[in-house]
């Protein structure tokens, strides 16, 4: 995949970044799961064109720099095993570090290509870095704890001015709904907290769209954070789990910050805490802010609402109860608890095993505590049968076992 050329067009209302694409080569296989062909057949020469827009009154915050294609680009082009080849110079730092990205995601997922890269360092000297920090923000529990951590209990180098919240990225352009309601809360909340919110857009989503949580979710923010790099000095990627556990991942502490370059750090902020403490911690810092605005749901398509059924959603309604605050959460308005055990059933068990920790510790709700007890003994007592059954005879039964568990209203994570 070559990256032709890159520009920068302002019009009366924004500023878009725009990265022209070249066409890809005749005869190679197409890889629905990582690239939207059709988006390369929208122009005369077959050449397809990503972007990131922000609002005019950042224009000065834009770097017309090959440097967020490169990183927007690596994965797709590992995916479809062909070159990544970037015609303008990039920042030397990260060119040093895409072999390693690279590398790191062929030994977790062969299927992504060891693909050569073929780039040009630049050669003048950087920028001095911006004296501003921002940190991506979509309303969730880990958004919150890194924005309440970094303004008032753990600064950066510099002051933490701006958030940071994009349109395409929560949900693709065309699969979003719901999201200007979301972005007016984002924008209260901010000037609430005394900072500056940033709107962007970006098309990535739509022309690579490589499963956005397991592979491509922390490449398209450490991009746009490239891309307002002329602006911002330090900007945050908020963690989605411990140092303790990590996973293969869209986002992690040993990939995103080598996605930095001389004149922006990328920060993966958060790993020290578990998703239960984040929750703890950020109402204890600013309850009134969080329980107002709290956003979870993976089921609002990038909307302003949490249904309270899905597995984020009970899963954060659980440690708000631990620490006493649930019926108090205006953002949770349906507080009806019977789906609960099916769900967190379902759910990663490592996280279910941290809101029991979370309300053991704080012994406000004995019943919780007995109720998500119960449920860690099903999981291990199922995850060991699981375990037993592998490399038997058995195991070709255990798919139509997790069928029948969840017919009958038991634990569906067995595979």
């Amino acid at each position: 995949m070559k990256l032709i050329d890159v520009e920068k067009r302002t019009t009366t209302d924004h500023v878009r970044l725009v990265g022209r694409v070249a066409p890809r080569p005749h005869g190679h296989a197409v890889v629905p799961w990582a690239i939207n062909e059709r988006e390369f057949a929208n122009t005369p020469d077959g050449s397809g064109e990503i972007y990131f827009e922000f609002p005019r009154h950042y224009e000065n915050f834009v770097s017309e720099s090959a440097d967020p294609f490169a990183i927007a680009l690596l994965l797709p082009s590992m995916a479809a095993g062909e070159p990544l080849e970037i015609g303008p110079r990039i920042s030397s730092s990260l060119l040093f570090q895409l072999a390693f990205i690279r590398d790191v995601w062929n030994t977790w997922y062969p299927k992504f290509h060891k693909t050569k890269i073929v780039a040009t360092a630049r050669d003048e000297p950087p920028p001095p870095r911006a004296p501003r920090a921002a940190t991506f923000f979509s309303g969730g529990v880990d958004s919150f704890y890194t924005l309440l951590k970094r303004r008032d209990h753990d600064p950066l180098p510099v002051a933490l001015s701006h958030l940071i919240f994009m349109h395409g990225v929560e949900r693709s352009l065309e699969d979003s709904q719901g999201v200007e309601s979301s972005q007016r809360r984002v924008e209260q909340l901010a000037r609430a907290a005394g900072v500056e919110t940033i709107v962007g857009k970006t098309n990535l989503r739509t022309v690579f769209p490589l499963h956005w949580e397991k592979y491509y979710f922390g490449s398209v923010l450490a991009a746009t954070a490239v891309a307002l790099s002329k602006g911002l000095g330090y900007v945050c990627i908020p963690s989605s789990f411990t140092y303790h556990h990590q996973v293969p991942h869209g986002s992690t502490p040993l990939l995103d910050d080598r996605f930095s370059t001389e004149s922006v750090q990328i920060v993966h902020d958060g790993g020290e805490a578990s998703r239960a403490t984040k929750t703890q911690r950020i109402v204890e810092w600013d309850a009134p802010l969080v329980l107002s605005n709290l956003r979870v749901c993976i089921h609002n398509n990038g909307g302003d609402f949490n249904c309270g059924k899905c597995y984020k959603c009970v899963r954060t309604a659980i440690a708000l109860k631990a620490i006493g605050v649930w019926d108090s959460a205006a953002t949770f308005p349906d507080k009806s608890t019977d789906h609960w055990r099916r769900t967190v059933l379902a759910d990663h068990p490592v996280l279910t095993f941290e809101n029991l920790e979370l309300a053991r510790k704080s012994g406000l709700d004995d019943e919780l505590v007995r109720q998500l007890e119960r449920i860690v003994r099903r999981v291990n007592r199922y995850d060991a049968i699981a375990a037993y059954s592998r490399n038997s005879p058995l195991e070709r039964l255990l798919p139509i076992y997790r069928r029948a568990r969840e017919i009958t209203g038991g634990s569906p994570r067995m595979h």
